[in-house]
């Protein structure tokens, strides 16, 4: 496949996407490739684009009319999941395992409640709303922008969460809370 191929495969792919989803996505490439963004000026490679450079994929924010502040999609509700037992019977309880673990900030609670989820409950899917009832039982502070803070969890290697209804552990994530957690004191 050419660089101009896969750029128009990209291009197509993030087309279809929401904001949100289109950054998460871009965010996790970023962590994963690890490159920084390199603009090649036309006629200083070795070959010119077949196709002049696409237009920017993000839409620019726009102002409002009444206020002067950028219009924004709306952040959305997370509500609880009820339909989740943090305390199951023959299993250690969310309380039990979130005190035992003692993380010591957002990033590390998250990658906690993403971890008790699918392992020690073992529910197939991790969703936000999950994390969020998983937070709000154990009584932390829930962040102000939770899908953002799972992200970052994701930049930090620690969760993947291209799919914000299947967010899975990376094996940084599992080493974290499996062997880290609770940290050492010296």
């Amino acid at each position: 496949m050419s660089e101009i191929e896969a750029l128009q495969a990209i291009d197509t792919a993030l087309s279809g996407l929401a904001p949100d989803e289109r950054s998460r996505v871009l965010g996790w490439a970023q962590a994963k490739y690890g490159a920084p963004v390199q603009n090649t000026p036309v006629g200083t490679a070795n070959h010119a684009p077949a196709q002049p450079a696409a237009a920017p994929l993000a839409a620019p924010k726009t102002k409002s009319a009444s206020n002067g502040k950028s219009s924004r999609k709306s952040k959305s509700i997370i509500s609880m999941d009820k339909s989740l037992n943090l305390s199951p019977s023959g299993k250690q309880s969310a309380v039990q395992f979130g005190g035992e673990k003692s993380p010591s900030n957002v990033i590390q609670k998250s990658v906690v409640a993403v971890y008790y989820l699918r392992h020690v409950i073992e529910l197939e899917k991790v969703t936000v709303e999950g994390v969020f009832t998983f937070f709000k039982t154990l009584s932390w502070p829930v962040p102000a922008d939770l899908k953002n803070t799972l992200q970052q969890a994701g930049t930090h290697g620690f969760l993947d969460t291209s799919i914000s209804q299947d967010i899975r552990l990376t094996s940084l994530g599992e080493n974290l809370v499996e062997h880290e957690l609770p940290a050492k004191v010296k």
